[in-house]
């Protein structure tokens, strides 16, 4: 019941943390200045969930672990970034032009789908849940939904992208970055929901 608690307090944290750095404190708009707005949400989302890491090692009692889990969170941060860019040119984003609005989503969906699971996984079971998609335990339930939710949100968002509505919000990257922030928060609300799912047939049966 103490990891129900601590992975719903951490993943509604995030929530608050990925809206306030995306909405309310850049001082320029999404929709205005997508650059602008993300090259200071990026930053504030990078030192924000680094906290968030630490704060779910201290809610476990696993201080100890906390430096190294930050190390390893920041190296896959980097190297996912890196990947999710290219990965995003394969899929359509412009190869030259708005490369600032390339790597900063890209940065952005990193920070969404990686960081959340270095709150919640051990260190030895990336492979059962992602690879085998097989999450049993809470944590590994809020890990393995906020990742497949915020990427799948992303490529939700591009596909208005294509579309000849000429509407400001169209522009790269602003719908992707919208919906995988709405992905992220639907992830942690299925988690909830399934994780208490589980919890509640988990007692039946004991009972």
């Amino acid at each position: 019941m103490k990891s129900f608690g601590t992975e719903l307090a951490i993943g509604l944290l995030s929530i608050g943390l990925n809206y306030g750095a995306t909405f309310k404190l850049p001082t320029t708009s999404l929709l205005n200045e997508p650059v602008a707005t993300l090259s200071t949400a990026v930053p504030i989302l990078f030192i924000g969930h680094i906290v968030l890491i630490v704060l779910s090692n201290v809610f476990r009692g696993t201080t100890n672990k906390a430096l190294r889990t930050v190390g390893y969170s920041i190296t896959a941060c980097v190297l996912s970034t890196g990947i999710l860019h290219l990965v995003t040119v394969l899929f359509g984003a412009p190869l030259i032009e708005k490369i600032p609005n390339t790597f900063l989503f890209s940065a952005y969906l990193s920070i969404l789908t990686i960081m959340p699971c270095f709150e919640a996984l051990e260190e030895n079971v990336w492979i059962k849940v992602f690879l085998q998609h097989s999450p049993t335990t809470t944590s590994e339930i809020y890990a393995y939904t906020q990742a497949i939710c915020a990427l799948s949100g992303a490529w939700i968002g591009a596909i208005v992208l294509p579309l000849d509505w000429d509407r400001d919000w169209q522009a790269w990257p602003i719908s992707c970055v919208i919906s995988t922030y709405v992905g992220h928060s639907v992830g942690v609300l299925a988690a909830l929901v399934w994780s208490s799912i589980k919890l509640l047939f988990g007692k039946k049966k004991s009972e």
